[in-house]
């Protein structure tokens, strides 16, 4: 810039000296091209429009396209621009996305690159950077677009059919002996009107056959619902472990909450983690007890994106977390605590879960030799213990 000034002013200078006309025209050229071509190139490049269209929510390993389209919403062309976007290296880019090109006016380009879900987690997309200058290359613009774009990657998700949990498993929608609760989508037969029987169980078309009242018998069963505790306080781990730990305990509610899910059973979540995307420090990364698919993929979402805590983050002692959330939870429900190892005050914590009436699950993701007596006394009070050590153990279970 400095030296075309001084070109400018030199340029001047001779001509006034030697007062020829060509000097004169030569610098009137060069000075008009100068002030058209920065005007040109600004107003050009702030009219470029811009649009990243992709998947918001992936699982762990999938490659997915993102397309880009460029439109030139101005009469002028833009000369030449370079696009770049910014692309977290945990989403696999491999080499960050640029791209060199000229626009007609009006006219609409599509660029397109592929991303991998190398890893769990929320990841911010952008911003996408444009830069065009002059045909002098004396001048650059940078214009930045689409700040607020994310894509989430969901944790890893295995199935539990194999997971070593007992044949009368604490989870799903369970037959009942006792008809405490009938679930009208399960018809076993019909039988006669006794007084006091609901009208709304009455099968008419039935009655009519047989020429007398008849009542629909529904198959007994009892609705459990499932709150998984997810512990993850790294002052809770050990160090070596604490990544893949926690890691590890991430798939397991993640794979519980789409288990129930399928099951049409309600799921909830609660951690001690620390979530990137909450209002304030301290609040606790929880989502209540609800059925649907919008509400596993609200718990997918939460998996994702939750972080293990650190001591600075101040996070709820676990056993604290559990016995203050646990009050809210019926009574014949499910209480799944994912966490590290036996700690003191554990077994009295499993202890007043099952005395409330809670059936409970104790998963623990970095055990240490004594796993087998925490099994065996917690199995004394009702409670069943499962051990998940390594990702090989996940491949197993699929």
């Amino acid at each position: 810039m400095g030296a075309l000034v001084l070109f400018f002013v030199v340029l001047l200078a001779v001509a006034f000296f030697t007062r020829l006309d060509l000097f004169f025209y030569l610098f009137y050229a060069l000075a008009g091209i100068y002030l058209l071509g920065r005007g040109w190139a600004k107003r050009s490049l702030a009219a470029v429009v811009l649009a990243r269209k992709h998947e918001q929510r992936v699982f762990l390993g999938e490659t997915f396209p993102v397309e880009v389209e460029i439109y030139n919403s101005s009469l002028l062309p833009v000369l030449w621009m370079r696009l770049y976007d910014s692309v977290p290296a945990n989403l696999g880019a491999g080499s960050a996305f640029r791209h060199i090109l000229s626009l007609l006016p009006h006219e609409r380009l599509k660029l397109a690159y592929n991303l991998t879900g190398k890893r769990r987690g929320y990841y911010p997309i952008g911003p996408m950077v444009t830069q065009g200058g002059d045909l002098l290359g004396t001048a650059t613009y940078e214009h930045r677009y689409l700040h607020d774009d994310f894509v989430i990657v969901y944790p890893k998700i295995v199935t539990l059919r194999n997971l070593g949990f007992s044949s009368h498993s604490p989870f799903g929608t369970l037959p009942g002996r006792e008809r405490l609760f009938e679930d009208p989508s399960r018809i076993l037969g019909v039988r006669d009107y006794q007084s006091g029987d609901s009208l709304r169980k009455m099968d008419w078309k039935t009655s009519a056959r047989l020429n007398s009242l008849q009542i629909r018998r529904y198959e007994p069963a009892i609705a459990l619902e499932t709150a998984v505790f997810l512990n993850l306080a790294a002052v809770d781990y050990v160090l070596e472990r604490r990544r893949e730990a926690t890691e590890l305990g991430i798939v397991v509610a993640a794979s519980l909450a789409v288990h129930l899910g399928k099951q049409r059973q309600a799921v909830g979540l609660v951690s001690n983690g620390r979530d990137p995307l909450a209002e304030s420090a301290g609040t606790v990364p929880s989502l209540p007890l609800r059925k649907g698919r919008e509400h596993v993929m609200n718990v997918l979402d939460l998996l994702a994106r939750i972080e293990v805590a650190s001591e600075e983050d101040h996070p709820i002692p676990f056993l604290e977390l559990v016995s203050r959330k646990s009050l809210r939870l019926p009574w014949g429900s499910t209480a799944v605590l994912v966490t590290a190892k036996e700690v003191d005050g554990l077994m009295r914590a499993l202890l007043a879960l099952r005395r409330r009436g809670l059936l409970v699950l104790l998963v623990l993701t970095c055990p240490h030799r004594e796993f087998e007596s925490t099994a065996q006394r917690a199995e004394q009070i009702g409670v069943q213990t499962v051990r998940v050590w390594t990702e090989k153990d996940l491949d197993v279970w699929r």
